[in-house]
């Protein structure tokens, strides 16, 4: 990603240990595309002098619910959901004055601004939210600073372990939610499958979207929950719903266990 000033940043391009996945992107208007910012809430441009400071609350969102499957309230969320500066475009941030923070890390705008801002604030602060609208876990954000040394070995092998747990999760999570445990027939790749299950798990047990896994979905089964047909069931999500899910996403892993 470029900075304001054009140029690359390292955290900013940063994939690993669990934060951002660079792709495309909490819950009422419908986020605008990737560089494609909404510009009617805006104030008119004006000379740089007269132009409103850009704060966090400027930056806040809803998503339109009416482009919602299942428009119920996302449990977990506490803050309205704020655009982050690679989701915005020139236009909308040429309406506002931007401050030269002196670091960036305090920086509203910046990807990772919010994950500093629960450092700063240390194990005894008060709450702090991310981008999406969900508490972070200071633990998990402390552990996340430390710097790890990476090896090609390492890499491989935590990468093949990742993708045989994930595949043995999206098992138990088919069994427990589809009748005959069977998906959506094509879909055996789709990541957006499992998106929407745990957002419908989610919304029927009042469980944090990034906390449902297999135990989740033998709870949601035990409840008596109707186990779905996948053909009749699936559909491929709209851009608000893909936007949506992309937001939460991001830097899920953490986030505050509820």
């Amino acid at each position: 990603m470029k900075t304001r000033s054009g140029t690359d940043t390292h955290e900013d391009n940063a994939t690993s240990r669990g934060h951002k996945r660079q792709s495309s992107k909490t819950d009422s208007a419908p986020e605008p595309k990737t560089k494609q910012a909404k510009t009617t809430d805006a104030p008119p441009s004006t000379s740089d002098g007269q132009k409103p400071t850009l704060t966090e609350k400027d930056l806040e969102f809803d998503f339109d619910h009416s482009q919602i499957r299942d428009p119920r309230a996302t449990p977990g969320r506490v803050k309205r959901p704020r655009y982050e500066e690679r989701e915005l475009s020139e236009e909308f941030l040429s309406k506002f004055h931007i401050p030269k923070h002196r670091n960036k890390h305090t920086d509203p705008l910046y990807s990772f601004y919010d994950l500093h801002r629960c450092h700063r604030k240390g194990p005894d602060g008060s709450p702090t939210y991310d981008s999406a609208g969900f508490q972070l876990d200071y633990a998990k954000v402390a552990k996340w600073m430390k710097p790890v040394a990476y090896n090609k070995k390492s890499m491989v092998n935590g990468m093949e372990r990742h993708l045989k747990r994930a595949e043995e999760e999206t098992k138990k999570i088919y069994d427990s939610f589809f009748v005959d445990g069977k998906g959506p027939e094509g879909e055996e790749d789709n990541t957006q499958v499992m998106d929407q299950i745990k957002d419908q798990v989610s919304k029927d047990l009042g469980v944090p979207w990034h906390q449902i896994d297999p135990k989740q979905l033998k709870k949601w089964e035990d409840q008596g929950f109707a186990k779905v047909y996948a053909d009749k069931w699936w559909y491929r999500p709209n851009q608000v719903e893909r936007d949506r899910f992309m937001k939460m996403l991001d830097g899920a892993s953490l986030r505050k266990d509820l």
